[in-house]
């Protein structure tokens, strides 16, 4: 009772993000910044010559951003994501969440073509929202990447906060499920007549291996460079087997 009267209160304090805008500066402690959330549009630097807007919704996400810039969310993956965008003409951002990805390739290769795929719906809408306070000129669907083109039921927390749907119902702690739009690379590629694409980020939570099996047609030809989460042994060694069969 007492924690929920505290965060009422937290949420009536005017001003949060021009006061914490102050505090950065200081470079406060994760214990301390973690508790530090606002809700409101602000700006991540890049370097000296990018940055991006994104929209807080006063989620862990955004917070880390916030607070501590490219630094603050997956750190290692993010620099090498930087280095990678710049000579890049055709990027995939699968599994693009609000799109911290696609945003960060849009800002530091704006002459690049960028295609980005979430297909629960909330997720889109920020994804969107994101997109046009950068009046970027990225390609966004509201679509999952898999192996075959069908309507696949995804497994999805329904929780504001909560970005981890998945595909996957092997494992899936998700009661709430739901069927969208899927499409294999290939098939993808074929309807966008999409001659090369050099760069591919996949974060699908457990199902970056079928996001691959629909890319047979084209991987070998197209050699792009990868850039996927592998949460468990089994998904690894699938993606190996992949890539040494293509």
């Amino acid at each position: 009772m007492v924690k929920s009267f505290i965060k009422k209160l937290y949420l009536l304090i005017p001003f949060k993000k021009q006061i914490y805008i102050i505090l950065k500066p200081f470079h406060l402690p994760y214990s301390i910044t973690k508790h530090l959330h606002f809700k409101g549009n602000f700006r991540v630097k890049i370097d000296k010559n990018h940055s991006f807007k994104m929209r807080h919704y006063g989620y862990q996400l955004e917070n880390e951003l916030f607070w501590y810039g490219k630094n603050g969310w997956e750190p290692n993956s993010l620099n090498v994501w930087i280095k990678l965008c710049k000579n890049s003409n055709v990027i995939l951002d699968i599994g693009a969440n609000t799109g911290i990805y696609s945003l960060i390739a849009q800002s530091i290769n704006n002459t690049a073509k960028i295609y980005s795929f979430e297909p629960v719906e909330r997720v889109y809408e920020k994804l969107i929202y994101n997109i046009k306070i950068n009046s970027y000129n990225i390609n966004a669907f509201n679509i999952a990447i898999s192996d075959k083109t069908e309507f696949v039921r995804i497994y999805d927390p329904k929780t504001e906060h909560e970005y981890a749907a998945t595909l996957l119902n092997d494992n899936s702690n998700f009661s709430n499920s739901y069927f969208v739009k899927a499409m294999s690379l290939d098939d993808f590629i074929e309807q966008n007549h999409i001659h090369k694409i050099d760069l591919i980020k996949i974060d699908v939570e457990a199902y970056e291996d079928k996001v691959l099996y629909g890319y047979k047609k084209y991987f070998k030809t197209h050699k792009p460079i990868i850039l996927l989460e592998i949460l468990y042994d089994k998904i690894g060694e699938n993606v190996q087997n992949f890539i040494v069969m293509s």
